[in-house]
């Protein structure tokens, strides 16, 4: 199975802690990762940074640590914001932020471990600037 990271790839290991994603999948789309944790919870999946149809590539691979589940966004921990990347610092802005602000909606919450196929962007540094 493959899972898009187009808006939170810069936020997915190594470089960032993201082992966490909500979706608002069709019942039945999440029903078939729920029976492939079921089937083989050890199996990796792969992981793009768009979807392929969309010229997309390859960026890792990612295994599911628990069942994927329903949970309501209004029910959402405030440690899932690290989780999910740390891009915002509260609940409420992560709902504002990826859901509209909609705290009645009821993704699928996706916990994975990640590992990177691509090297991450390379930190420019100037070794002049750090000596002097």
């Amino acid at each position: 199975m493959i899972i898009s990271f187009g808006w939170t790839r810069d936020y997915l290991p190594p470089i960032g802690c993201k082992d966490t994603t909500r979706r608002l999948w069709k019942e039945s789309y999440l029903m078939a990762w729920q029976k492939a944790y079921d089937t083989d919870p050890l199996r990796w999946h792969d992981a793009v940074d768009k979807q392929l149809c969309f010229k997309g590539k390859y960026i890792g691979k990612l295994r599911l640590l628990e069942r994927p589940f329903r949970q309501h966004l209004s029910d959402m921990p405030s440690e899932d914001v690290l989780r999910e990347g740390g891009m915002v610092n509260t609940v409420d802005e992560f709902i504002a932020k990826y859901f509209k602000g909609d705290r009645g909606l009821c993704p699928a919450v996706i916990r994975f471990e990640y590992k990177t196929l691509v090297a991450p962007k390379p930190i420019q540094l100037n070794l002049l600037e750090l000596v002097a």
